[in-house]
């Protein structure tokens, strides 16, 4: 993982002027991409997102979520009631436990082969933090 200096900040002692970007293998970014479409396959057939959970489902865009809002928005104005809350769930739970997630998706009839795949893919992966010149040892993620 590599801290790139954003050109727009003063600065540099404080550690939120940079911008980590990792650097993964080419054949794992394309397997990752195989097992994410046949992730998305398997949470449709299991029933596992709403329909209108916009992330993960393949052919639908920001755009069509911005349009799904409007056209809430707009039916609710007819009936006098709007009330909004929007929240940052990615800042609110920034990590994920692990075996809670394994947990739910073989509870929910996710094939072995994926949360196999998962679990070794988060708990074998090393990161290693440079900046400028200085490199750190690889540290385990998990």
């Amino acid at each position: 993982m590599i801290m790139l200096r954003k050109p727009t900040k003063l600065d540099y002692t404080n550690p939120s002027t940079y911008q980590p970007i990792a650097l993964l293998n080419m054949m794992t970014k394309v397997l990752s991409t195989c097992v994410a479409e046949h992730l998305v396959q398997a949470a449709k057939t299991c029933d596992l997102l709403p329909s209108n959970h916009f992330g993960c489902h393949p052919r639908r865009t920001t755009t069509d979520s911005f349009h799904y809002l409007t056209t809430f928005i707009k039916d609710m104005w007819r009936k006098k009631v709007v009330s909004t809350l929007f929240l940052d769930i990615k800042a609110m739970f920034p990590n994920v436990v692990l075996s809670q997630l394994i947990h739910n998706m073989r509870s929910r009839g996710l094939p072995p082969q994926f949360t196999n795949w998962i679990m070794c893919k988060v708990t074998s992966q090393r990161k290693s933090l440079k900046f400028d010149r200085y490199q750190l040892e690889p540290l385990a993620m998990s």
